[in-house]
């Protein structure tokens, strides 16, 4: 793969290995993998993997962030047969075909379904972008098993993987409730052996099915380009102010930075986090000073100043209204 000025992450598929599984490896488990200073000589990126093989199913879940544009490509085509299904818990992707400029947008909480038969789509991340997403492989036949039959979409979907055609969804869709509650089994769950095996199989088909039918099903509703716009918004403000809550910040250049005028902006991020940006902002310097308290010899006088308070009193006032105690008492 020739990409210029971008760094190249080998994608494979996982295999499934329910006819071949070797004695080592466990059903329901994670593998970890941890990989720094990932790339180019020098650079600063870190990945980490952690795979799971099932049944019927394998699953990778990958944490990443590239200090340089990074393209994810199946490089050996290795599972090329294989179905997947891919959840992004934080995401800034471009998915293309090679040759093309335009593509699908993939971002912080949503999901997508591929099959790319000749391994041809390109998956590009921008530098310093923070990356956490699962993707589950799983077979053809596997799929036939559960789809529902005799419905339209579904038997056109069954023809279309026969065919080996290219298929993926037109527009990434919004993780659902019933698919965070899926998640929430698959990552946590309550049973060990055979019984946790079925239960996490199960929770990844519920997952699977209502992606298909978002998809693809004859009702499917897929998100308006301009909540899919404002989401990625409200998600990147909090990714900056994550990084920035020590500057001094105010809502009018916010607005500009993100080209939305201030009340639109607020609105957004309430909307998506249940609190406003100040009450963001505030808890994550409150977090900062409680660090400074714990972890260093600071007085309490300039981690007041530290935190952008001009009078050290309205500090303790704050920090006590969050934690119940003053700084003093803490110490």
């Amino acid at each position: 793969m020739n990409l210029p000025n971008h760094l190249i992450v080998d994608n494979p598929n996982i295999p499934v290995i329910k006819h071949h599984k070797p004695e080592m490896i466990e059903y329901g488990k994670f593998t970890e993998t941890h990989v720094e200073n990932f790339g180019s000589a020098g650079n600063t990126s870190v990945i980490k993997l952690k795979d799971m093989y099932l049944p019927n199913f394998s699953l990778r879940v990958i944490e990443a962030q590239f200090s340089e544009d990074a393209a994810f490509y199946n490089e050996h085509g290795h599972g090329n047969e294989l179905l997947g299904s891919c959840v992004f818990f934080k995401a800034r992707i471009r998915t293309i075909l090679p040759g093309e400029r335009h593509g699908m947008d993939l971002y912080h909480r949503t999901h997508n379904f591929k099959y790319d038969p000749n391994n041809e789509f390109l998956h590009l991340t921008p530098a310093n972008s923070p990356l956490s997403f699962v993707h589950f492989s799983y077979t053809s036949d596997y799929l036939n098993q559960i789809l529902p039959q005799n419905e339209a979409w579904a038997e056109r979907l069954k023809e279309s993987i026969v065919k080996r055609e290219r298929i993926i969804g037109k527009e990434a869709l919004p993780i659902t409730l019933a698919q965070d509650h899926a998640l929430h089994n698959i990552f946590n769950c309550p049973l060990s052996g055979k019984l946790g095996e079925m239960m996490i199989e199960t929770s990844i088909v519920q997952l699977i099915l209502i992606q298909l039918n978002g998809l693809f099903g004859q009702n499917s509703s897929l998100a308006k380009s301009n909540d899919k716009q404002e989401n990625l918004i409200a998600h990147e403000l909090k990714d900056y102010l994550t990084q920035s809550y020590l500057q001094d910040h105010s809502i009018e250049q916010l607005a500009r930075q993100y080209g939305v005028n201030s009340n639109k902006l607020m609105a957004l991020f309430k909307s998506a986090f249940g609190k406003s940006i100040f009450e963001y902002l505030g808890e994550l310097r409150m977090e900062h000073a409680m660090h400074l308290l714990k972890e260093n010899n600071h007085r309490v006088i300039d981690i007041a100043r530290t935190l952008g308070y001009k009078n050290p009193n309205h500090f303790t006032t704050a920090f006590k209204k969050r934690y119940g105690v003053t700084p003093t008492e803490l110490r």
